[in-house]
């Protein structure tokens, strides 16, 4: 198991006992947050590690280095994996560390504590169980990827579900959108890519109206509407920011 930690203490003491069946645990910590949450995860038996934040890319691929099994499952603090997917997991387990190879991960969101059905969060498949043999993360700051170059994707195991209770407050939600909006921003920066006003005016709409109706995000009721309109927050103060770093830049 992989799992990154900063501040997560009632999550880290909800999920590390239901991976009591792993083999390991490496639980890495970002040495910003307060110390409760390593403290807890060196409590309930992981291997834990400090290491300086870079961006989640880099985080996770200092985490998988501390890996030592040939298979690994890439977990967040706020995810949990149904009952159901545990003999599923054993069988994977099982199978040989060589050649790469991957198994997709079924991922249900829930949003101020509703399950989330649609905005384009259906049938989230993800690539969460991997040989680390082959296995890198990119340097992504945010929305980081495993790379697995020629891997063999098994199926047919049986469904490994993950249930992620993301955005459980208010609260959240606000903190959530301002820092991936800054991350999404400074990746795109360096990128090359620049935003002018028409960008800051058109685009938030457009993502409303692609996850609310397109993506039948009204199906998901007040929720779906506040999910949506959190989505297209996030877009505005991304090319907010995109447009006054354009503007500085051409003004230097």
């Amino acid at each position: 198991m992989l799992l990154l930690v900063r501040d997560e203490v009632r999550d880290v003491e909800e999920l590390l006992p239901s991976l009591a069946f792993a083999a390991e645990v490496v639980v890495v910590c970002d040495p910003r947050g307060d110390r409760a949450a390593l403290e807890a995860a060196q409590r309930l038996g992981a291997r834990v590690f400090e290491h300086a934040f870079e961006g989640f890319g880099p985080q996770r691929a200092f985490a998988l280095e501390q890996c030592t099994q040939d298979w690994v499952l890439w977990l967040d603090a706020d995810e949990r994996l149904t009952p159901g997917s545990l003999p599923v997991l054993a069988r994977a387990a099982a199978l040989p560390g060589a050649p790469p190879a991957v198994v997709c991960v079924l991922r249900r969101t829930t949003f101020l504590g509703q399950p989330i059905h649609w905005c384009g969060w259906q049938d989230e498949w993800l690539p969460r169980l991997f040989t680390r043999r082959g296995a890198r993360f990119d340097d992504a700051p945010v929305h980081e990827r495993v790379e697995l170059p020629g891997a063999v994707t098994h199926k047919g195991l049986g469904r490994i579900e993950l249930v992620h209770h993301s955005y459980r407050t208010i609260d959240d939600c606000v903190a959530k959108m301002v820092r991936y909006a800054h991350a999404n921003a400074e990746k795109s920066w360096l990128a090359g890519r620049r935003a002018g006003l028409p960008d800051v005016i058109v685009r938030p709409p457009l993502r409303f109206l692609r996850q609310f109706v397109l993506q039948l995000g009204f199906l998901d009721g007040a929720h779906g509407f506040v999910l949506c309109a959190f989505a297209a927050a996030q877009v505005f103060l991304k090319y907010a920011e995109l447009w006054a770093r354009s503007r500085a830049g051409r003004s230097a």
